[in-house]
Protein backbone atom coordinates (compact mmCIF):
# COMPACT_ATOMS: atom_id res chain seq x y z
CA UNK A 1 0.00 0.00 0.00
CA UNK A 2 1.08 3.45 -0.83
CA UNK A 3 1.51 5.80 2.16
CA UNK A 4 1.55 10.05 1.04
CA UNK A 5 4.06 10.26 4.75
CA UNK A 6 6.46 7.58 5.39
CA UNK A 7 6.89 6.64 8.36
CA UNK A 8 10.37 8.30 9.18
CA UNK A 9 8.45 11.98 8.76
CA UNK A 10 6.14 10.55 11.75
CA UNK A 11 8.85 10.34 14.20
CA UNK A 12 7.77 14.77 14.82
CA UNK A 13 5.55 13.07 17.12
CA UNK A 14 6.47 12.35 21.27
CA UNK A 15 4.24 11.23 23.86
CA UNK A 16 5.86 14.01 26.11
CA UNK A 17 7.23 17.45 26.52
CA UNK A 18 10.40 15.83 27.59
CA UNK A 19 10.87 14.26 24.37
CA UNK A 20 9.09 16.89 21.92
CA UNK A 21 11.60 19.53 23.38
CA UNK A 22 14.68 16.77 22.87
CA UNK A 23 13.74 16.36 19.26
CA UNK A 24 13.53 20.27 18.28
CA UNK A 25 16.65 20.86 19.86
CA UNK A 26 18.28 18.18 17.87
CA UNK A 27 16.63 19.02 14.70
CA UNK A 28 16.84 22.56 15.25
CA UNK A 29 21.11 21.53 15.68
CA UNK A 30 21.43 19.48 12.46
CA UNK A 31 19.94 22.26 10.23
CA UNK A 32 22.96 23.38 8.53
CA UNK A 33 25.25 25.48 9.74
CA UNK A 34 25.56 27.96 6.71
CA UNK A 35 21.94 29.61 7.77
CA UNK A 36 22.09 32.31 9.65
CA UNK A 37 20.86 31.14 13.86
CA UNK A 38 19.57 32.16 17.05
CA UNK A 39 18.07 30.33 19.77
CA UNK A 40 16.66 31.89 23.03
CA UNK A 41 15.35 29.72 25.83
CA UNK A 42 12.81 31.30 28.46
CA UNK A 43 12.74 29.34 31.68
CA UNK A 44 9.73 28.81 33.84
CA UNK A 45 9.66 29.03 37.65
CA UNK A 46 8.05 25.81 37.91
CA UNK A 47 9.38 22.15 36.65
CA UNK A 48 7.38 19.27 34.93
CA UNK A 49 6.37 15.88 35.92
CA UNK A 50 9.98 14.20 35.91
CA UNK A 51 11.36 17.05 37.56
CA UNK A 52 12.63 18.59 33.98
CA UNK A 53 12.97 22.25 33.13
CA UNK A 54 10.35 23.70 31.52
CA UNK A 55 11.39 25.84 28.45
CA UNK A 56 9.49 28.24 25.53
CA UNK A 57 12.37 27.73 23.26
CA UNK A 58 12.29 30.23 20.30
CA UNK A 59 14.69 29.44 17.42
CA UNK A 60 15.30 31.42 14.31
CA UNK A 61 17.03 30.21 11.00
CA UNK A 62 17.42 32.20 7.78
CA UNK A 63 19.70 33.64 5.32
CA UNK A 64 20.78 36.74 7.26
CA UNK A 65 19.40 38.59 10.46
CA UNK A 66 16.96 40.70 8.38
CA UNK A 67 14.82 38.38 6.58
CA UNK A 68 12.51 40.19 3.93
CA UNK A 69 10.14 37.06 4.53
CA UNK A 70 9.22 35.77 8.06
CA UNK A 71 7.39 32.56 8.56
CA UNK A 72 6.51 32.31 12.09
CA UNK A 73 5.45 28.77 13.49
CA UNK A 74 3.98 28.54 17.22
CA UNK A 75 3.13 25.37 19.53
CA UNK A 76 1.29 25.05 22.79
CA UNK A 77 -0.44 28.61 23.14
CA UNK A 78 -3.19 25.83 25.12
CA UNK A 79 -0.17 23.72 26.55
CA UNK A 80 -1.49 19.94 25.69
CA UNK A 81 -2.39 21.02 21.59
CA UNK A 82 1.55 21.37 21.57
CA UNK A 83 2.16 17.67 20.63
CA UNK A 84 0.80 18.61 16.94
CA UNK A 85 2.15 22.01 17.02
CA UNK A 86 5.69 20.59 18.46
CA UNK A 87 5.25 18.16 15.46
CA UNK A 88 4.29 20.57 12.81
CA UNK A 89 7.28 22.48 13.59
CA UNK A 90 10.05 19.70 14.04
CA UNK A 91 9.28 18.46 10.63
CA UNK A 92 9.05 21.88 9.49
CA UNK A 93 13.20 21.97 10.57
CA UNK A 94 13.98 18.41 8.55
CA UNK A 95 12.64 20.49 5.35
CA UNK A 96 14.14 23.94 6.11
CA UNK A 97 17.80 23.59 4.40
CA UNK A 98 15.38 22.53 0.98
CA UNK A 99 13.51 25.99 2.01
CA UNK A 100 15.86 28.33 2.43
CA UNK A 101 17.98 27.33 -0.70
CA UNK A 102 14.82 27.95 -2.71
CA UNK A 103 14.22 31.38 -1.03
CA UNK A 104 16.91 33.55 -0.52
CA UNK A 105 14.89 36.39 1.27
CA UNK A 106 13.30 33.98 3.88
CA UNK A 107 13.54 33.68 7.67
CA UNK A 108 11.80 31.12 9.88
CA UNK A 109 10.90 31.54 13.60
CA UNK A 110 9.54 28.71 15.86
CA UNK A 111 8.19 29.28 19.31
CA UNK A 112 7.96 26.21 20.75
CA UNK A 113 6.26 25.39 23.87
CA UNK A 114 4.61 28.82 24.59
CA UNK A 115 2.71 27.15 27.14
CA UNK A 116 5.86 24.73 28.93
CA UNK A 117 3.69 24.15 31.85
CA UNK A 118 0.41 23.45 30.90
CA UNK A 119 2.91 21.08 27.65
CA UNK A 120 4.57 19.30 29.97
CA UNK A 121 1.73 18.39 32.76
CA UNK A 122 -1.10 17.91 30.26
CA UNK A 123 -3.17 20.62 30.67
CA UNK A 124 -4.88 23.28 28.36
CA UNK A 125 -4.34 26.17 30.74
CA UNK A 126 -1.21 27.48 32.36
CA UNK A 127 0.07 26.66 36.55
CA UNK A 128 -2.40 29.38 37.58
CA UNK A 129 -5.37 27.83 35.08
CA UNK A 130 -5.12 30.61 32.99
CA UNK A 131 -5.96 30.32 29.30
CA UNK A 132 -3.40 31.99 27.40
CA UNK A 133 -5.63 32.52 24.43
CA UNK A 134 -8.13 34.58 26.82
CA UNK A 135 -4.90 36.59 28.28
CA UNK A 136 -4.42 39.48 25.56
CA UNK A 137 -6.64 42.15 27.34
CA UNK A 138 -5.74 45.27 28.72
CA UNK A 139 -5.64 44.93 32.68
CA UNK A 140 -5.67 48.15 33.54
CA UNK A 141 -8.88 48.85 32.73
CA UNK A 142 -12.29 47.38 33.51
CA UNK A 143 -12.08 43.37 32.49
CA UNK A 144 -14.84 41.95 29.97
CA UNK A 145 -17.47 40.50 31.49
CA UNK A 146 -19.43 37.53 30.80
CA UNK A 147 -22.50 37.14 32.91
CA UNK A 148 -24.04 34.35 30.76
CA UNK A 149 -21.08 32.24 31.69
CA UNK A 150 -22.69 32.15 35.39
CA UNK A 151 -26.43 30.88 34.24
CA UNK A 152 -24.22 27.78 33.42
CA UNK A 153 -21.97 27.48 35.63
CA UNK A 154 -23.10 25.75 39.14
CA UNK A 155 -24.21 22.66 36.27
CA UNK A 156 -20.30 22.50 34.91
CA UNK A 157 -19.52 20.93 38.44
CA UNK A 158 -22.29 18.63 38.81
CA UNK A 159 -20.77 15.25 37.79
CA UNK A 160 -23.89 13.40 36.14
CA UNK A 161 -24.04 15.66 33.34
CA UNK A 162 -20.48 15.17 32.46
CA UNK A 163 -20.93 12.17 30.25
CA UNK A 164 -21.21 11.66 26.73
CA UNK A 165 -24.96 10.27 27.66
CA UNK A 166 -26.20 13.33 29.18
CA UNK A 167 -23.50 16.07 28.53
CA UNK A 168 -26.49 17.45 25.89
CA UNK A 169 -28.22 18.58 29.05
CA UNK A 170 -26.11 21.45 29.64
CA UNK A 171 -27.08 23.21 26.82
CA UNK A 172 -31.28 21.90 26.77
CA UNK A 173 -32.49 25.28 27.30
CA UNK A 174 -30.23 27.60 25.28
CA UNK A 175 -28.81 24.93 22.49
CA UNK A 176 -25.42 23.46 21.82
CA UNK A 177 -24.20 26.50 19.68
CA UNK A 178 -25.12 29.50 22.24
CA UNK A 179 -23.73 26.92 25.08
CA UNK A 180 -20.17 26.38 23.57
CA UNK A 181 -20.29 30.54 22.05
CA UNK A 182 -20.86 31.35 25.69
CA UNK A 183 -18.66 29.64 27.71
CA UNK A 184 -15.37 29.75 25.07
CA UNK A 185 -15.79 33.57 24.72
CA UNK A 186 -13.98 33.56 28.22
CA UNK A 187 -14.17 34.35 31.78
CA UNK A 188 -12.06 36.64 34.34
CA UNK A 189 -13.49 35.81 37.75
CA UNK A 190 -13.05 32.14 38.25
CA UNK A 191 -9.43 30.53 38.13
CA UNK A 192 -11.47 27.44 38.95
CA UNK A 193 -13.18 27.41 35.91
CA UNK A 194 -13.08 26.86 31.85
CA UNK A 195 -11.34 29.52 29.99
CA UNK A 196 -9.99 31.71 32.44
CA UNK A 197 -8.57 34.94 31.21
CA UNK A 198 -6.56 35.71 34.88
CA UNK A 199 -6.21 38.84 36.09
CA UNK A 200 -2.73 40.18 35.34
CA UNK A 201 -0.96 39.21 32.45
CA UNK A 202 0.85 35.16 32.50
CA UNK A 203 3.94 33.74 32.05
CA UNK A 204 3.41 32.93 28.39
CA UNK A 205 2.08 36.72 27.43
CA UNK A 206 5.21 38.11 29.00
CA UNK A 207 7.55 36.02 26.72
CA UNK A 208 5.54 36.39 23.46
CA UNK A 209 6.03 40.11 23.96
CA UNK A 210 9.62 39.42 24.96
CA UNK A 211 9.93 37.52 21.47
CA UNK A 212 7.95 39.50 19.83
CA UNK A 213 10.67 42.47 19.90
CA UNK A 214 13.10 40.54 17.85
CA UNK A 215 14.85 42.30 15.42
CA UNK A 216 13.89 39.45 12.62
CA UNK A 217 10.13 40.30 13.50
CA UNK A 218 10.45 44.12 14.11
CA UNK A 219 12.47 44.54 10.30
CA UNK A 220 10.81 41.72 8.23
CA UNK A 221 8.80 43.12 5.15
CA UNK A 222 6.02 40.48 5.17
CA UNK A 223 5.32 37.92 8.42
CA UNK A 224 3.27 35.27 7.81
CA UNK A 225 2.50 33.84 11.60
CA UNK A 226 0.83 30.07 12.18
CA UNK A 227 -0.16 29.11 15.29
CA UNK A 228 -0.76 25.30 15.42
CA UNK A 229 -4.02 23.82 17.60
CA UNK A 230 -5.52 21.12 18.12
CA UNK A 231 -9.50 19.65 19.31
CA UNK A 232 -11.68 21.61 17.00
CA UNK A 233 -13.27 20.16 13.72
CA UNK A 234 -13.57 16.76 11.40
CA UNK A 235 -11.26 14.16 12.87
CA UNK A 236 -7.44 15.13 11.28
CA UNK A 237 -8.28 18.12 9.39
CA UNK A 238 -6.49 21.65 9.52
CA UNK A 239 -8.74 24.28 9.34
CA UNK A 240 -7.11 28.11 8.94
CA UNK A 241 -8.91 30.70 11.09
CA UNK A 242 -8.81 33.86 10.08
CA UNK A 243 -9.52 36.60 12.95
CA UNK A 244 -8.64 39.69 11.00
CA UNK A 245 -11.37 41.95 10.67
CA UNK A 246 -12.83 41.71 7.25
CA UNK A 247 -11.71 44.89 5.20
CA UNK A 248 -8.89 44.97 6.87
CA UNK A 249 -5.12 44.82 5.31
CA UNK A 250 -4.29 41.24 6.96
CA UNK A 251 -7.59 39.70 6.45
CA UNK A 252 -6.95 40.43 2.47
CA UNK A 253 -3.97 38.65 2.88
CA UNK A 254 -5.15 35.81 5.03
CA UNK A 255 -7.25 35.06 1.74
CA UNK A 256 -4.99 35.89 -1.04
CA UNK A 257 -2.36 33.18 0.61
CA UNK A 258 -4.33 30.59 1.97
CA UNK A 259 -7.37 31.33 -0.58
CA UNK A 260 -10.92 29.53 0.22
CA UNK A 261 -8.78 27.44 3.34
CA UNK A 262 -8.87 30.71 5.60
CA UNK A 263 -12.59 30.85 7.29
CA UNK A 264 -13.53 33.69 9.04
CA UNK A 265 -14.73 33.66 12.82
CA UNK A 266 -16.39 37.25 12.22
CA UNK A 267 -18.69 36.14 9.43
CA UNK A 268 -19.37 32.54 11.51
CA UNK A 269 -17.49 30.46 8.70
CA UNK A 270 -15.00 29.06 11.13
CA UNK A 271 -15.33 26.30 13.35
CA UNK A 272 -14.32 28.76 16.11
CA UNK A 273 -16.40 31.77 17.46
CA UNK A 274 -15.47 35.34 17.93
CA UNK A 275 -13.07 35.34 21.37
CA UNK A 276 -12.01 37.54 23.95
CA UNK A 277 -8.39 37.84 24.55
CA UNK A 278 -6.60 36.28 21.75
CA UNK A 279 -2.97 35.86 21.12
CA UNK A 280 -4.18 36.28 17.60
CA UNK A 281 -5.00 40.01 18.55
CA UNK A 282 -1.42 40.94 19.82
CA UNK A 283 0.01 39.45 16.98
CA UNK A 284 -2.19 41.67 14.67
CA UNK A 285 -0.53 44.77 16.37
CA UNK A 286 3.06 43.52 15.74
CA UNK A 287 2.31 42.94 12.30
CA UNK A 288 0.64 46.08 11.10
CA UNK A 289 -0.09 45.84 7.63
CA UNK A 290 2.96 43.50 7.06
CA UNK A 291 1.22 40.06 6.79
CA UNK A 292 -1.70 37.73 8.53
CA UNK A 293 -1.88 35.62 11.69
CA UNK A 294 -3.82 32.66 11.26
CA UNK A 295 -4.30 29.35 13.75
CA UNK A 296 -4.44 25.73 12.23
CA UNK A 297 -6.67 24.16 14.03
CA UNK A 298 -6.62 20.06 13.54
CA UNK A 299 -9.72 18.75 14.32
CA UNK A 300 -9.96 15.07 16.65
CA UNK A 301 -13.40 14.43 17.91
CA UNK A 302 -17.13 15.64 18.58
CA UNK A 303 -18.30 18.74 20.46
CA UNK A 304 -19.84 16.31 23.09
CA UNK A 305 -16.58 14.64 23.37
CA UNK A 306 -14.58 17.96 23.48
CA UNK A 307 -16.79 19.00 26.56
CA UNK A 308 -16.97 16.11 28.48
CA UNK A 309 -13.02 15.85 28.82
CA UNK A 310 -12.63 19.29 29.36
CA UNK A 311 -15.05 19.56 31.81
CA UNK A 312 -14.00 16.76 33.70
CA UNK A 313 -10.59 17.13 33.85
CA UNK A 314 -10.93 20.49 35.22
CA UNK A 315 -13.19 18.58 38.06
CA UNK A 316 -10.06 16.32 38.77
CA UNK A 317 -7.48 19.53 38.63
CA UNK A 318 -9.92 21.69 41.10
CA UNK A 319 -10.01 18.40 43.25
CA UNK A 320 -6.14 17.86 43.27
CA UNK A 321 -5.50 21.63 44.55
CA UNK A 322 -7.87 21.46 46.85
CA UNK A 323 -6.11 18.41 48.87
CA UNK A 324 -2.68 19.87 47.67
CA UNK A 325 -1.56 16.86 45.50
CA UNK A 326 0.51 16.56 42.50
CA UNK A 327 -1.70 15.95 39.25
CA UNK A 328 -1.14 12.14 38.07
CA UNK A 329 -0.63 11.74 33.91
CA UNK A 330 -2.33 8.54 34.64
CA UNK A 331 -5.22 9.94 36.25
CA UNK A 332 -8.20 8.65 33.43
CA UNK A 333 -9.39 12.66 33.24
CA UNK A 334 -5.70 13.30 31.84
CA UNK A 335 -5.35 10.26 29.54
CA UNK A 336 -8.86 11.28 28.36
CA UNK A 337 -7.95 14.39 27.63
CA UNK A 338 -4.32 13.73 26.22
CA UNK A 339 -6.56 11.31 23.83
CA UNK A 340 -9.07 14.23 22.66
CA UNK A 341 -6.49 17.02 21.88
CA UNK A 342 -3.36 14.04 20.94
CA UNK A 343 -5.68 10.84 19.37
CA UNK A 344 -2.22 10.02 18.50
CA UNK A 345 -3.44 7.37 14.95
CA UNK A 346 -1.34 6.56 12.74
CA UNK A 347 -3.50 8.09 10.05
CA UNK A 348 -4.01 11.22 12.23
CA UNK A 349 -0.51 11.72 12.55
CA UNK A 350 0.18 11.89 8.29
CA UNK A 351 -2.73 14.11 8.04
CA UNK A 352 -1.30 16.51 10.48
CA UNK A 353 2.58 16.60 8.83
CA UNK A 354 0.74 17.05 5.24
CA UNK A 355 -1.32 19.48 5.97
CA UNK A 356 1.26 21.61 8.28
CA UNK A 357 3.64 21.23 5.25
CA UNK A 358 0.94 22.42 2.93
CA UNK A 359 -0.16 25.47 4.88
CA UNK A 360 3.40 26.26 5.33
CA UNK A 361 3.75 26.05 1.95
CA UNK A 362 0.92 28.41 1.11
CA UNK A 363 2.48 31.11 2.97
CA UNK A 364 5.92 31.23 1.80
CA UNK A 365 4.56 30.93 -1.73
CA UNK A 366 2.17 34.25 -0.96
CA UNK A 367 4.81 35.59 0.94
CA UNK A 368 7.24 35.87 -2.89
CA UNK A 369 4.71 36.52 -5.28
Amino acid sequence: MLSPISSSDLNCFSQDYISAREKILAAYHSVSCEWEKQHSAFKHSLSGPAGEDLICDAFYIGHSRKPEQLLVLISATHGIEGFAGSAVQIDCLTQLDILLDQHKTLGVILIHAVNPWGFAWQRRYDHQGIDLNRNFVDFNSPLPGNHEFDHYRNRLSDPQFLNLEHIHQLWASSGEAEFTETLTRGQYQYDTDCFYGGNGPSWSRTVIEQITSMQQIAQAKQLAVIDVHSGLGPYGYGEVINDHLPETIGYRYAQTWYGKNAQSTILGDACSGIKTGLLDYHWHQVIGNRGCFVTLEFGTYSIKHFWVSLLVEQLYNNEIVNKGKSRDLCHLSVMDLKDFFYPGELSWQQQIVFRGRQICDLAVTGMMQ
